[in-house]
């Protein structure tokens, strides 16, 4: 073949497939690949959130992926966690995060001993998500008691209380007299509810909270590691000066 002949057929094949786009390209290169007898492979796809398909992303992923129980791996041990199926929408945010393999790019990074481990963040650049915030499923059944799972949210501007996409903690907590129970509904402008009374003589936990932050699970193993966590010395700004790195693993339902 001439090699002039030559060259503009290749010239002509490659501005072909760059006039494609990623999804037609990544559909021919499956075809080449089944064609030439090797197994079909297909990643999850996830698609970037926003405060208009938030829901209806998370309630089709939730629907698909049922599982309710993620063990976070550290250096310091393992922490086993369940989630609420009564907060669809925080659940299937956390198990689409864990499966993303967002969460083991991050850290626990902000540990205050006697009151909760903050994790889901780090110093590191992370994937990107989207830019969005899930809807509050703030419920009088889920108390920040000693080991709640629960999202952090933004105070300013956000009346409907609406979580962040990631940042998660796990409470540690004090344990609270009859009496200190009160003062701190007196202090936080709360009123103790016969649901708050009953768990907190019975458990330790942070009550100034309740009915701020969506509760969405809690440890069922690992307290202690928990524990550990919020012993360790931080900075001024409560950043562990020993690095917690984690990863979150899904457990088959």
């Amino acid at each position: 073949m001439n090699r002039l002949i030559y060259w503009a057929i290749v010239a002509s094949l490659l501005a072909a497939c760059e006039s494609k786009s990623p999804a037609e390209r990544r559909e021919m290169a499956q075809r080449q690949a089944e064609k030439s007898g090797k197994a079909k492979i297909t990643a999850p796809v996830f698609p970037e959130l926003n405060e208009q398909n938030v829901v209806a992303e998370l309630t089709r992923y939730g629907a698909e992926n049922p599982e309710n129980e993620v063990e976070i791996q550290t250096p310091m041990g393992n922490i086993r966690l369940r989630l609420y199926d009564d907060t669809p929408l925080h659940r299937a945010n956390f198990i689409r995060l864990a499966k993303m393999g967002y969460f083991d790019k991050t850290e626990f990074y902000r540990v205050i001993k006697g009151f909760m481990i903050q994790g889901g963040g780090s110093e590191k650049p992370v994937m990107n998500i989207g830019k969005y915030t899930i809807p509050s499923e703030i419920s009088e059944k889920h108390l920040h008691v000693r080991g709640a799972l629960a999202m952090a949210r933004e105070y300013k501007d956000n009346p409907a209380k609406r979580s962040a996409s990631h940042d998660f903690y796990i409470v540690q907590g004090v344990r609270y007299t009859a009496a200190e129970l009160e003062a701190t509904a007196r202090e936080n402008n709360f009123k103790v509810t016969p649901a708050q009374r009953a768990a907190y003589a019975k458990a330790a936990g942070a009550p100034h909270l309740d009915g701020e932050h969506t509760v969405f699970g809690e440890v069922i193993d690992g307290m202690e590691v928990v524990d550990k966590i919020a012993s360790l010395e931080t900075d001024e700004g409560y950043w562990p000066l020993q690095a917690v790195p984690i990863k979150v693993v899904v457990l088959k339902k």
